[in-house]
């Protein structure tokens, strides 16, 4: 993947009226998209839906932290829809090196678990969403896609209601005091992290920057449980404090949770 050549190209989408609580496929170079929905949010505003990202054979899409050039998936819906707020649950992911730089992401179709909140007792017709992400082969192409389906249309199929089941199934679970990191600090240029883990197997960690923390790839010592993370860059004010979010992988276990820094 060409970092410099990020941002090479726009593509914009704009579907059609869904037939039922899900919108239609969209292609676009490098794999297809979509938005599914349980059907008709709950009495207190309550939706839960996925967005499906069907991935083609030798692309790749982002991660929630997209290294320093990508574009990770972010999705919003406008005012009339009634949705507040949108919360996005992101499968394990795998880390990339070009030998340029590095990311987290997926090679293969992954769903992402929404949870979409409205005002309570509030009722949509047709929900329009905005998605903005990108897909990566020898270039990144960020796609700008608008969905649209209507989820009081055919609210109660099965299918919709399972391939939103399995994407919030495919989630890491919550971390805990065994399963989880256990404390952070910030020792020079390097950020220490301790972690705790049923199984040191394939130990892995994914951090996303936020509140001006940048991150390198995190090093898992040999045989333990710590990391050490570069700090590529941080706040200009050494009080400012950041909510970090991770996953942690060990084995085919994962969890995700979030630590503050400083």
């Amino acid at each position: 993947m060409s970092q410099k050549a990020a941002l090479a190209l726009v593509l914009l989408l704009v579907a059609l009226p869904a037939q039922a609580a899900s919108s239609a496929w969209f292609e676009t170079e490098g794999g297809r998209i979509r938005l599914v929905t349980t059907g008709v949010p709950a009495a207190d505003g309550t939706l839960r839906a996925a967005l499906q990202i069907d991935v083609a054979p030798g692309w790749k899409t982002y991660w929630r932290d997209p290294g320093d050039a990508g574009v990770p998936p972010q999705i919003t819906f406008p005012a009339a829809s009634g949705v507040t707020t949108a919360e996005i649950g992101f499968p394990v992911p795998q880390r990339f090196d070009d030998g340029a730089s590095h990311w987290a992401g997926y090679e293969w179709p992954i769903a992402l678990a929404l949870t979409l909140h409205a005002a309570p007792g509030k009722t949509t017709g047709t929900l329009e969403a905005d998605v903005f992400m990108g897909l990566c082969q020898s270039i990144c192409v960020p796609v700008q896609a608008q969905l649209i389906l209507d989820p009081h249309h055919n609210a109660d199929d099965m299918f919709d209601r399972a391939s939103v089941n399995a994407a919030f199934d495919s989630l890491p679970a919550k971390a805990s005091a065994s399963f989880g990191v256990t404390a952070a600090r910030i020792e020079g240029d390097m950020l220490i992290v301790e972690t705790a883990a049923p199984s040191r197997d394939r130990l892995t960690l994914f951090l996303a920057s936020n509140g001006g923390f940048e991150f390198g790839v995190p090093k898992h010592e040999k045989g333990g449980a710590r990391f050490a993370v570069p700090l590529l860059a941080r706040p200009k004010d050494a009080a400012t404090s950041a909510s970090v979010a991770y996953t942690l992988s060990s084995g085919d276990a994962a969890v995700d949770g979030a630590f503050t820094l400083p």
